[in-house]
This record gives structure tokens, C-alpha cells and sequence, in this order.
């Protein structure tokens, strides 16, 4: 079984250009996942001082794609980049763009877009620098940071931040966005120095969708997700037809969206897949992550709806790492603790 487990993988991964690729060598970890926990007596910053200290180190830029954008302390530290000469620069869904956090950075001199289509700018990622790059779930606000589940993902990697860059700039400076965006060039697969093997996804314009499909139906033995909002019928019936074949499948919701209409909750559960819903009384089980195989994750901004895959600007990482993989494991077995 461990041999056709990693014969599936290969094969799965190769139709995504995994490769290596020559990089340069850096101090730091080349890749690192920060969770925060909702549960804790106080506000846990995990999240929020990970960004943070990505400000503080930044040198010559910042640019930021984000749904929503209320923290001050993240403002401040914004503005205190500009001061000492950093570029700012901000893209943000256009109907949250009217706050008073917005007014303050643009008072300031940070450059400002606003999204221009008809689905959601949804993305969340932070391009610092030429070699930093964060991707994940949570928002700049401090609901993201202290009342809802959330993760993000630190990468140090001048590749991964170039492909980062290119679809900012694709926003802020081409203004394009959902299904008007282009392609990601490649490479869009990356092998770190650590071996990680990354590959960079953008929503609409890559078809995410096939490749999720790609990977559960190369998986073996598990596939784990947590979904904020799942209303994908081709995902659905493809964790199902799994589960029939004996791969252990459970899912997470998010209990507030389990039942919006078209919701995947109903359908799993009568399909006889273990399926729960989170524990949060005051915030959001807001990830979006599946796990193959306790060994590659898929995991972003990006909710497994049909918005997310033809109108919402979105982007996502499968990555390749046991590390990474065991540590959202670790996530899911402990909303599951909590979960109904």
C-alpha cells in the first residue's frame, strides 16, 4: 500500500510541473505555518505577530492583497514602514474599502485599489520584499486574528514571491480581476530548499478545481478538510466516490454556512461520510484546507464553491511537506475536539 501511495502522488504531481528547481539558499525556515486558537483564555496573537514582524523587517516593499482590512495595529505598522521608506502598496475588495483603517493608510500615502468585477477580490497574501511571501485564510482584521480559526503561511523564497508579485501586480496595476486575469506563468512549481515542493494556484484563472479532483483521486489512505463553505458538487460526489472505495474522508464545516443554500453538509452526511461541524460559539472555523494522505495539503483563501472557482479572485498552495502536513493534522484533531 505505501508503494501504490507514492505512486499515486508522483503521478499526480507530475500533471502540476512539480520539479526541482535551483534556488538560493536561505537562514531561515523556507516554509512555516502559523494557526491561531480562538479558544484561548487570551487573545492569541500568533497570527497577528507574524505579519507584523513581515512589516517590520520589510526594506523596500510591501504589497498586499485582502478581502478585508479593519486592524489598526497593522495600519500602524504600515504606515510606520512608509515612514522609513518603504513602498506600500494595497489591493482590497471595493465594498470594504470604505473604512476608517482604509482612509487613514491612504492619508498616508499608501496606494490603494479597490477590486473591479463581480465576484469577491477574496485573496489574502502579503508579498515582501523579493524573497518573503504569506498566503492563508485570515484577513487583516481582528476577528481574523483572535475570534476565528485561521492559518497562515510563511514562505522564503525569491520563486514564490515572484509569482506572488506578478498576480498583484496583474490587480493593482493591469486591473484585472476574476475571470479576466491571466494564467500563472510558470514556474508555478517550486521545490524549496528544504524540499518542500510548492505549487502557487490562482482562482479563477487555474482551474483549482481539476486539481483538487486530482488529488483526492489520487489519494489512498485519508483526505481531511476543514471548509468554511463548501457547496462544490464535484467535490462533494468525489470525497464520496472515495469513501466507497475505503478512504477515510471526514470533514469539518463551519456550522453557520453548513446550511446555506447548496452547502456539500447534507449530501456528505447522508453519503455516510463523517462529517461535523465546528465548536466556535463567537468567532468562525474560517479555514479552508483539505490533507491527502496526512502528507500534502491544499490550502488558501480559497472555499470549495463554485464562486471561488469562476468569479472570486483566490489563491491557494498545494504544498509538499510531511511537516506542514502533520501540523494541520495536529489543527484538525484539535477543532475536532470541539467540533459536533
Amino acid at each position: 500500500m505505501k508503494k501504490n501511495k507514492i505512486f499515486f502522488f508522483v503521478a499526480a504531481l507530475i500533471c502540476f510541473a512539480f520539479f526541482a528547481i535551483p534556488i538560493k539558499v536561505f537562514s531561515e525556515e523556507s516554509i512555516e505555518v502559523v494557526f491561531n486558537d480562538p479558544f484561548s483564555k487570551n487573545q492569541d496573537p500568533a497570527i497577528q505577530d507574524l505579519i507584523l514582524t513581515t512589516f517590520e523587517d520589510a526594506e523596500e516593499r510591501i504589497y498586499i492583497a485582502i478581502y478585508n482590512f479593519t486592524d489598526t495595529t497593522c495600519r500602524d505598522a504600515l504606515i510606520d514602514a512608509v515612514k522609513r521608506g518603504v513602498e506600500v502598496r494595497l489591493v482590497i475588495y471595493s465594498e470594504n474599502a470604505d473604512n476608517r483603517v482604509i482612509e487613514d493608510l491612504k492619508k498616508n500615502g499608501i496606494k490603494i485599489v479597490k477590486s473591479q468585477s463581480e465576484g469577491l477580490m477574496h485573496a489574502k497574501f502579503i508579498v515582501v520584499d523579493y524573497e518573503t511571501t504569506i498566503s492563508g485564510s485570515a484577513n487583516l482584521t481582528s476577528g481574523s486574528f483572535f475570534y476565528d480559526n485561521n492559518f497562515m503561511i510563511l514562505i522564503h523564497d525569491s520563486k514564490v514571491n515572484k509569482i506572488f508579485q506578478e498576480e498583484f501586480n496583474e490587480m493593482f496595476i493591469e486591473k484585472k480581476f476574476g475571470p479576466t486575469g491571466h494564467p500563472t506563468v510558470p514556474p508555478t512549481s517550486i521545490t524549496l530548499k528544504d524540499g518542500t515542493k510548492i505549487t502557487v494556484k490562482f482562482s479563477p484563472e487555474d482551474g483549482v478545481e481539476k486539481i483538487l479532483l486530482s488529488l483526492i483521486q489520487a489519494s489512498q489512505k485519508s483526505i481531511d478538510v476543514l471548509a468554511y463553505s463548501f457547496t462544490s458538487d464535484n467535490l462533494g460526489n468525489a470525497l464520496i466516490d472515495r469513501y466507497d472505495d475505503g478512504v477515510d474522508v471526514e470533514v469539518i464545516f463551519e456550522e453557520e454556512s453548513s446550511d446555506q443554500y447548496g452547502s456539500e453538509a447534507a449530501y456528505l452526511i447522508r453519503n455516510g461520510i463523517p462529517t461535523y461541524m465546528d465548536g466556535l460559539t463567537d468567532g468562525l472555523m474560517h479555514e479552508k484546507a483539505m490533507i491527502f494522505d496526512e502528507s500534502v495539503v491544499a490550502a488558501g483563501s480559497y472555499n470549495f464553491t463554485r464562486a471561488a472557482e469562476t468569479e472570486n479572485d483566490e489563491q491557494i498552495l498545494i504544498i509538499d511537506n510531511r511537516k506542514i502536513a502533520d501540523q494541520f493534522m495536529e489543527e484538525f484533531e484539535k477543532i475536532l475536539e470541539r467540533a459536533n
